[in-house]
């Protein structure tokens, strides 16, 4: 079976080395020349644990990348994997997931070939590629993809389930192909769940929707945790041990952030509103997270009074750890807070990647250091602490808690310490001297 993929971000280089490892013979498609250059030389422009060693497993052999749509021709079945980033009112906007499928219908013949929408769409997006391809021998399927950047290839491999959307359940063609195509996680046992088109479009979005939720319900209450003395860290276990509850996504921080939950959350707000049916509790979500940067800058500010001058050591740069991805991250949006406010921000990301990204967002010089901004990215943790009025983590990144804090007390101007994903044991920072402020917790 021969198989192409369109998009080779995040979720199609992920789908590209899943398939090519089940066996299969994969190209996968961009209109990036440097970036599928890279690809073929066994190079990833992601940073991905395990992501690499696959890649060059793979590319050569049973894998390549292309510029060129021709390979649809020999393909069985098309991934479509094209990003469908937030529009200016906050919609999905759709103008490349419709790009690629004009681009696909030119290399369509008359042999049947499945078309794979694995990019978040909203509800009737298939019916439309459907309706833009009904005079070619294809059948559509959603298949919404559930993978955590940074953890992807794991997800990928361990699937809490496979969502399949058709046009028509009962057209036993498709979905049997489809089965065929996932018969790897059919024998592991992993739930299939067949449905219709609108159902698999739905399930993306109020699954993410559902996770920014706990979040940013677990952050209103570290608000009034904070006010009355108490640790959310306990209130967040508590919960956690409910199995009505769980404990996942229960920890309090400064917002979420990354490629998914803002953009899915506000894409389905308007999916709300063009039917006219109000979405308060998400629409609330949406607002909680939007706020709570502001609320972490305010205790800072309510430390310090005024910022302006004031010099901090920003540790995390990513949305989260071990990935490079900088969208919507809260890091970056607390540095130009804090640059706004006229602070000095030097700052620091386990991951290179990440800081290259951060130094070429800001056009930075290559050595990351002062350049049209009061702004400095450094590629040594205890380089960044030195001299600070306050260190501030933005990241969830567990290597902080094995630092050495007795070493950074030595190297900051003030022990002071902002947790803003409390990922710090408060009691043995607080015994080393440092004044610690968490969310929720004191």
């Amino acid at each position: 079976m021969k198989v192409s993929v369109v998009g080779t971000g995040y979720v199609g280089l992920i789908q590209s080395v899943g398939l090519a490892e089940f066996g299969y013979k994969v190209v996968g498609i961009d209109i990036d020349e440097r970036k599928v250059k890279l690809l073929n030389r066994g190079i990833s422009p992601l940073y991905e644990e395990g992501l690499d060693e696959l890649l060059k497993r793979h590319v050569g052999k049973n894998l390549k990348f292309t510029t060129s749509y021709e390979e649809i021709k020999n393909s069985d079945i098309i991934f479509l994997c094209v990003g469908t980033p937030q529009d200016k009112d906050g919609n999905a906007d759709l103008r490349f997931i419709y790009s690629a499928v004009e681009s696909i219908k030119r290399h369509l013949d008359d042999r049947y070939r499945i078309i794979v929408v694995k990019s978040t769409v909203p509800v009737g997006t298939n019916r439309k590629i459907k309706e833009m391809l009904k005079n070619y021998n294809v059948d559509i399927v959603s298949n919404p993809e559930f993978l955590r950047e940074g953890i992807a290839l794991r997800d990928f491999f361990n699937p809490d389930r496979i969502v399949l959307g058709f046009e028509d359940v009962s057209n036993s063609r498709p979905v049997d192909i489809m089965k065929e195509v996932y018969r790897y996680f059919l024998d592991k046992g992993v739930p299939f769940i067949i449905t219709d088109w609108e159902s698999a479009e739905l399930i993306k979005y109020a699954a993410n929707a559902f996770l920014a939720t706990k979040i940013s319900f677990i952050n209103e209450i570290a608000k009034l945790t904070d006010a009355v003395g108490g640790d959310i860290k306990t209130v967040s276990r508590a919960l956690g041990l409910d199995e009505r509850i769980g404990n996942k996504f229960l920890n309090a921080g400064i917002g979420y952030g990354g490629s998914c939950f803002p953009k899915d959350v506000k894409a389905l707000i308007r999916q709300f509103e063009s039917r006219d049916i109000e979405s308060k509790l998400i629409k609330a979500t949406d607002e909680v997270n939007e706020e709570q940067i502001y609320w972490f800058l305010n205790k800072i500010k309510r430390y310090y009074g005024d910022l302006n001058g004031k010099t901090f050591g920003i540790l995390g740069l990513a949305f989260k750890p071990n990935t490079d991805d900088l969208r919507e991250s809260r890091g970056i949006k607390l540095i130009d807070l804090l640059l706004r406010e006229g602070s000095i921000v030097k700052c620091y990301d386990y991951v290179e990647k990440a800081r290259e990204n951060t130094i070429e967002r800001y056009r930075l010089n290559t050595s990351g250091a002062y350049y049209g901004y009061n702004l400095y990215v450094l590629d040594d943790l205890y380089e960044t602490v030195k001299d600070v009025d306050g260190i501030i983590i933005t990241t969830e990144y567990p290597q902080l808690r094995e630092e050495d804090w007795s070493k950074i007390g030595d190297l900051v101007r003030e022990k002071v310490v902002f947790d803003g994903r409390n990922i710090l044991d408060k009691e043995r920072i607080k015994e080393l001297g440092f004044k610690y402020f968490g969310v929720g917790r004191n």
